[in-house]
């Protein structure tokens, strides 16, 4: 039997060099940066690449170094399919992305009904199936239609990925212009009397505009919607003089249909061909500067402008390190009301020590009307007794801690508004300034660690701290107290690590992890709120070298496969 399979290996092989011979010729020169054909590869790159590009014909193969690494690239066609992979010498696919066309009927339901809602009437003139290492599927399109071409990313569970939407007749589009302009005429400011009992106003100006610094523009006047007024507080805008020269940012106003039911004051002459534009990059005065309203001295200060406009409506917070902020994509969380009206948000911070998080916790999250789930990642080093000195006084000495401590009784009060969405938060200028493109937090990406590397000899270095072990006791305590359940994993590690004596880079041995998983196993005995799960499994997980993006934090596809996870384990308990 194992001489027959070796003969039909033989014979696969055989037959793909004969294809590649004749689709990229014989005569090619061995080099970096240069095509090879077949015959001028590994074996374990031919197998690698046979298995992956099925009955696609090569177009070549390009021969390269990466940190030193030689790597294969390789572009295939087959029938309407589009193959790209990139495989090291050993054998090892490091990435893969294939394109394939595909009929609309082809497409599941929700992604149809995304497509519907977003290109409406327009012809759709190719649709594409693209499927990335680690099995990530989404759905490329292309329509036109009444003078407009749209193209979008739709993932495979119907969330809108990416738009863009070239205007023939109109060149305003989704990029955003920047430029200086001097200030013709002003809308009557509302008062705060004349939008009660609502709390914001947008104001329409008018401006002539003086330099284009950033995008496409044309014409040489312009109107723009200004926030008049905020959260019921009078905003510096109102004061700007005729005449008065400043740089704008701003996005056409048709794309913030959430701004459509806000109080508008418009007192400027009629004018239907001027174009319409909303303020992106408008500084927000909330009793002090925006700066210092979010500076928290760490990444807090990306994710907790969006945090206040969401707080009444969480019902799961993301805690941990980098390796849950860049590892847990919040969005993939109870399903497709979360995609719209975010229920769930990470407040992982890079480097956090448990005191930030025990923080975090005391002072924000058992405040939450609505919270019912905190997923906490959790790393050895959280009670490891070599990292007792970290402290979370950069939080507790931040401008942004002192603002909220001294508001809290306004901060706290539940908002009168209807659940905030996606695209409002978006709309938002210090959500979008200080925040980030996407309202749940970091996202991941496709890298693959190219070329892996561990110490030849790691530190090994592990003890529990009683104090920290206590920190951790206390704050899965506090939560219970309010009812809230809590998921912590450990979270898993590059593979590579499995042959090593430590399971972790801070230096945690074998008996150390086994250990510190008793006594985690022993916690959730007592705690009838904690649901713990080892996905580090001492570096024997299913957790792919493909979905590593270094030692310790997981690309996308990673990222992905471990919330999908963590989502099926909080349903279970649900």
């Amino acid at each position: 039997m194992i001489g027959d399979n070796h003969q039909i290996r033989q014979h696969k092989i055989f037959r793909w060099m004969l294809v590649i011979l004749l689709a990229t010729g014989f005569g090619v020169t061995i080099g970096f940066g240069k095509k090879v054909s077949l015959t001028e590869i590994p074996a374990v790159v031919q197998d690698t690449i046979v298995r992956e590009i099925g009955q696609a014909l090569i177009d070549k193969i390009d021969r390269d170094k990466d940190d030193d690494e030689i790597v294969y690239e390789v572009d295939a066609e087959g029938d309407g399919i589009d193959i790209e992979l990139k495989i090291s010498g050993d054998g090892t696919l490091q990435k893969k992305k294939v394109e394939e066309e595909i009929t609309l009927s082809e497409l599941p339901p929700v992604v149809r009904n995304t497509i519907t809602r977003e290109i409406r009437n327009l012809w759709i003139e190719e649709v594409r199936c693209k499927t990335r290492l680690g099995g990530r599927v989404s759905y490329e399109i292309e329509a036109s239609g009444e003078g407009k071409e749209i193209d979008l990313e739709v993932a495979a569970d119907g969330w809108l990925l990416y738009k863009k939407i070239d205007d023939s007749d109109d060149d305003d589009n989704d990029d955003t212009i920047r430029i200086e302009a001097e200030l013709l005429a002003k809308s009557i400011s509302p008062t705060l009397s004349d939008v009660a009992p609502y709390r914001d106003a947008l104001v329409f100006y008018e401006y002539h505009v003086q330099r284009r610094i950033k995008g496409k523009f044309k014409g040489d006047r312009i109107r723009v919607t200004h926030w008049a007024i905020y959260d019921n507080q009078l905003q510096a805008i109102r004061e700007a003089e005729i005449g008065e020269r400043q740089a704008l940012a701003l996005r056409p106003l048709r794309q913030f249909h959430e701004l459509d039911g806000i109080y508008t004051s418009d007192t400027l002459d009629l004018d239907p061909d001027i174009r319409l534009y909303h303020d992106i990059g408008q500084k927000i005065l909330e009793n002090q500067s925006v700066a210092d309203r979010y500076d928290y001295n760490c990444t807090l200060s990306d994710t907790m402008p969006a945090f206040w406009l969401l707080k009444d409506q969480l019902k799961l917070v993301v805690l941990g390190d980098s390796r849950g902020e860049k590892s847990v994509l919040a969005k993939l969380f109870f399903g497709q009301e979360n995609r719209t009206t975010p229920m769930a948000y990470n407040l992982s911070v890079s480097g956090a020590p448990l005191e930030l998080q025990e923080t975090v916790v005391n002072k924000y999250l058992l405040k939450l009307p609505k919270l019912e789930w905190v997923v906490y990642q959790a790393s050895p080093r959280v009670v490891n007794i070599h990292h007792e000195n970290s402290t979370n006084k950069r939080l507790l000495r931040s401008r942004g801690f002192a603002f909220d401590r001294a508001n809290s009784d306004t901060l706290w009060q539940p908002s009168k508004r209807q659940n905030v969405t996606v695209s409002e938060l978006t709309s938002i200028p210090y959500v979008a300034n200080y925040g980030q493109e996407n309202p749940w937090g970091s996202e991941s990406d496709d890298d693959v660690w190219d070329n892996p590397k561990t110490k030849k000899k790691w530190k090994q270095r592990w003890k529990i701290s009683e104090k920290r072990w206590n920190r951790l006791e206390s704050m899965i305590t506090a939560l219970n107290e309010k009812g809230i359940r809590v998921l912590l994993y450990l979270s898993p590690i590059h593979p590579i690590i499995r042959n090593s004596p430590v399971v972790d880079d801070d230096g945690t041995t074998r008996k150390g992890y086994q250990e510190l998983v008793g006594r985690l196993k022993e916690l959730e005995g007592q705690y009838s709120n904690l649901v713990f799960i080892d996905l580090l499994q001492g570096g024997n997980h299913g957790f792919g070298r493909e979905m590593f993006r270094d030692l310790d934090h997981l690309n996308e596809a990673g990222a992905t496969k471990l919330t999908r996870a963590l989502e099926e384990i909080r349903q279970w308990y649900q």
